[in-house]
């Protein structure tokens, strides 16, 4: 009930009480920290299009009205204040949402995280509203970071459907509940997501030789030229997991592997000394899964020869649940156990309980 309370101000009425609370932290404030890919050309309207991206700080006071463009109003948001957590959906054209009233006097924490993915277009942060007065301080920045790298399954298409005969729908996309986010959270890590549903190592779902990571993975967000700048963040692990989507047709597997080392060897110039994961499934039992585990093998081992961080991991083979087929959020918990645990091993981090 109290999440319906919410949602009911977020909607209704914001421009009543924007008079009375009219002092807007900027987004160049320092004091606010930037999880992900963001265009930052404008520094007071920073932009972002990818999974998983976040905003985090600290603010004191009751009040907090948000203030956030969406291209396609049609995109879902995990907010979460101090430990509540809560779902926007950003359909206003003013992108003014009241997130919070009537809090306890005092700090609270404030985070907002993209639930849906790239094809929902650009989001576009402008701050926040407080009460007068009111400020913003500096929220921690862990310092283990990861990078993961991935489709559909790391954006977490369907992951909130209840059936695999469910089609897509924004609704039920919640990256927040995916097996990277989840692997992430349990090692007290930050987390970067580069994923695309559809999207392959050397060609995309069905085919489609145009539509691999190699070919996107330096983009920022949609209709900008810029390009990412490796040096914003440095993970110690970057988690690959590509494949799927290059056997769902006809697969040059030579090219593959090729096109899989190649993009290795453009990871480790942008990140010199960390961990690198490369996932085989998650997949059902058959002929496609073990040719997936050969393939993602055959690659690691021709790279460890010459860079030992490079690491083989595959996930357990189950028949997913989600919408046309794709894992669950019962499924994304599983699955992050298993690799949270194998992190663990590999990095030394202890495990988040």
């Amino acid at each position: 009930m109290r999440n319906l309370i919410l949602f009911f101000l977020v909607f209704l009425f914001p421009a009543m009480h924007a008079q009375s609370r009219s002092d807007l932290i900027k987004a160049d404030n320092p004091n606010y920290a930037y999880i992900g890919r963001f265009d930052f050309s404008d520094r007071i309207h920073p932009v972002f299009m990818y999974s998983g991206c976040r905003i985090r700080t600290v603010f004191e006071g009751t009040y907090l009205e948000l203030v956030m463009d969406d291209d396609s109003l049609r995109n879902f948001f995990t907010v979460i204040i101090d430990k509540n957590i809560s779902v926007l959906h950003t359909v206003r054209k003013d992108g003014h949402y009241i997130i919070a009233d009537n809090l306890s006097s005092g700090i609270h924490t404030f985070e907002i995280i993209r639930r849906t993915e790239w094809h929902g277009g650009n989001t576009t942060f402008s701050g926040i509203i407080l009460e007068k007065g009111r400020t913003i301080f500096r929220p921690e920045i862990k310092e283990r970071k990861i990078e993961f790298i991935g489709n559909s399954y790391t954006c977490g298409y369907g992951n909130e459907g209840k059936s695999r005969n469910e089609p897509f729908r924004y609704e039920t996309e919640n990256n927040y509940m995916t097996y990277g986010a989840i692997a992430a959270r349990d090692l007290d890590a930050e987390c970067l997501m580069v994923c695309r549903s559809g999207i392959g190592m050397y060609q995309g779902y069905g085919g489609h030789p145009e539509f691999n990571m190699p070919a996107f993975y330096d983009e920022v967000v949609l209709n900008c030229s810029q390009m990412w700048d490796y040096k914003m963040y440095q993970p110690q692990v970057v988690v690959i997991d590509l494949g799927g989507n290059d056997l769902s047709a006809e697969l040059d597997s030579g090219k593959f592997i090729n096109a899989y080392i190649d993009f290795l060897a453009r990871l480790r110039k942008n990140y010199e000394s960390a961990i690198i994961v490369c996932i085989a499934g998650p997949s059902s039992e058959g002929d496609e899964w073990q040719k997936w585990r050969r393939l993602i093998h055959s690659i690691v081992d021709k790279v460890i020869t010459t860079d030992p961080e490079v690491h083989y991991f595959e996930f357990s083979p189950f028949v997913p649940d989600g919408s046309d087929w794709h894992p669950n959020v019962e499924q994304h918990t599983m699955m992050a156990a298993e690799l949270t645990l194998f992190l663990e091993v590999l990095t030394g981090w202890q495990i988040n309980y």
